[in-house]
């Protein structure tokens, strides 16, 4: 998955997981954590975040790797 920012690859992979496109996500992004900031943090270095986002634990690790885990899932 190429992309500019690590927003721009939770809401790729949250899309997809939910078979539409990013632009018709049913919740912003700003709802669950600060993207601007979410992006800073991992311009600064290694990090690994975990949030909750439209039903799914989204995990990002240190290589920009994104993981999904359905809430219900757990």
């Amino acid at each position: 998955m190429s992309t500019d920012s690590v927003t721009e690859a939770v809401l790729a992979a949250v899309a997809e997981a939910e078979g539409v496109p990013v632009e018709s996500l049913r919740e912003s992004l700003y709802e669950a954590i600060d993207p601007e900031s979410l992006d800073k943090l991992f311009r600064s270095g290694q990090a690994e975040v975990s949030f909750d986002y439209m039903g799914y634990i989204v995990t990002v690790n240190s290589e920009l790797g994104v993981e999904l885990v359905s809430i219900d899932d757990r």
